[in-house]
């Protein structure tokens, strides 16, 4: 990714994405305004709520996170970190670059979510009354509405990772389908797979006189999400040179690369 903004300042926003980020500003101020007409304490909720989505926003450069790749980048790509945006650069020998803009950006995107979402947890409260209930059926409602929704988010939403194009993106699909079913890996406890990297070991060996088809031709790396989008472990999956099916699984630390031999999982 290049950016028009000068390198160190930005790696991935430009200046399309700063006009953008005015129209944020602006959005931020009306939810402020509507605040200020609904409660006194208006200034603690503008405060508070920025002061989450910074925290946010620097817990994502940890959480989220994408080491340098070949899926879908043949002569590699750097990662990234972060998350709505990314917000640092991760270098081929390891560095972590931060831009400036680009954490700001993405503060700015969190914090307008966090008060769109007060917003309307705001108008359910009046719409259900329940500022007249009890103590225990508002913290019933905070936990089915708000904490609940969040826990599961990443059942219904993918996480940073790799773009993937034609035989590429047939061979993570099936790499992801077998993880989740034949492996049983995603469930109660790991939420959603995303693609890390995939590696191609060899030219196709179905064009040879007698292909050998229980050779490994292509492995796809996959990191597990649980709960709040934390990350929980990593699954390499090895194809078999038709692509279809899985002939085995690794479960990997977090740290480390993909590739390292681990003890297969059956």
């Amino acid at each position: 990714m290049r950016s028009a903004l000068p390198e160190g300042w930005s790696y991935f926003a430009d200046w399309r994405d700063l006009v953008l980020a005015l129209g944020g500003l602006v959005a931020v101020a009306l939810v402020i305004i509507w605040w200020s007409q609904q409660t006194r304490h208006w200034h603690r909720i503008a405060a508070l709520s920025f002061l989450a989505a910074f925290t946010l926003a620097f817990v994502s450069i940890y959480v989220f996170w994408v080491p340098p790749y070949y899926a879908g980048c043949a002569t590699g790509c750097t990662g990234w970190r972060g998350f709505p945006l990314p917000v640092a650069r991760i270098t081929f020998d390891g560095q972590t670059q931060i831009g400036l803009v680009d954490v700001l950006l993405n503060v700015l995107l969190l914090w307008l979510l966090i008060l769109v979402a007060s917003l309307v947890g705001r108008i359910a409260a009046v719409v259900f009354q329940l500022e007249q209930r009890s103590r225990r059926v508002q913290v019933l409602a905070a936990l089915a509405f708000v904490l609940i929704p969040w826990a599961l988010l990443p059942r219904y939403l993918d996480p940073p990772q790799p773009v993937t194009t034609g035989e590429e993106l047939r061979l993570v699909t099936n790499a992801r389908r077998a993880a989740e079913t034949t492996y049983g890996i995603t469930g109660l406890w790991v939420h959603r797979l995303a693609l890390e990297d995939l590696r191609q070991l060899s030219p196709n060996p179905l064009g040879e006189m007698t292909p050998d088809l229980s050779a490994i031709r292509s492995q796809v790396c996959l990191r597990g999400y649980t709960y709040f989008y934390l990350p929980w472990r990593r699954y390499r999956v090895s194809l078999e040179p038709t692509g279809v099916n899985a002939l085995s699984i690794v479960e990997l630390p977090l740290d480390g690369p993909c590739w390292d031999n681990v003890e297969v999982k059956p």
